[in-house]
Formats: structure tokens, sequence, C-alpha cells
């Protein structure tokens, strides 16, 4: 089953897990933080395949869980490749 693991950085350099969406029949379900998630959830992500500013929510299934690298990768917040469990 396809997910995402999204880490934020602490004050002594590692890294710790916010939240985990998994891709649940077509759409994601994401467990973690709850203000996390709720952003997530209301806001979307931003769509960098389409050259439009598309957003992308929970029900658009892999391609959401796709997008998450390219949304949250700063020096304080991280996603994962998809990876497969």
């Amino acid at each position: 089953m396809p997910f995402v693991e999204i880490y934020k950085l602490k004050n002594d350099g590692s890294q710790e897990i916010i939240a985990v969406c998994r891709l649940k029949g077509n759409a994601v379900q994401c467990g973690g933080q709850p203000v996390f998630i709720e952003n997530l959830k209301s806001g979307g992500i931003r769509d960098y395949s389409s050259p439009k500013e598309n957003k992308l929510f929970l029900k658009d299934g892999l391609l959401f869980l796709e997008q998450l690298k390219y949304n949250f990768k700063s020096g304080y917040l991280n996603a994962s490749e998809v990876k497969y469990d």
C-alpha cells in the first residue's frame, strides 16, 4: 500500500514524523498532528505537475501522494518519496 511520511526538523537536528498519508482505495487518509492534517484536508497542496496552479486534495489519491514531496521540501518540513509496504 503506497504511503508518504512527512517529517519536521527538531531543535536537536533529528527528524520527527508528524504525519503519515496512505492510499486507501482511491483516496488518501492521513494521520498525525491534528492541526497539520486539518490544513492538508482543507487547503490541499499545489499540483506541481500541472502548468496551472491547481490544487490537489486527499480525494485525488496517488497524485496527491506523489506531489507531497514537492510541497514539503524545506529545511523544516520534508516529505518522503512514495513508499510501499
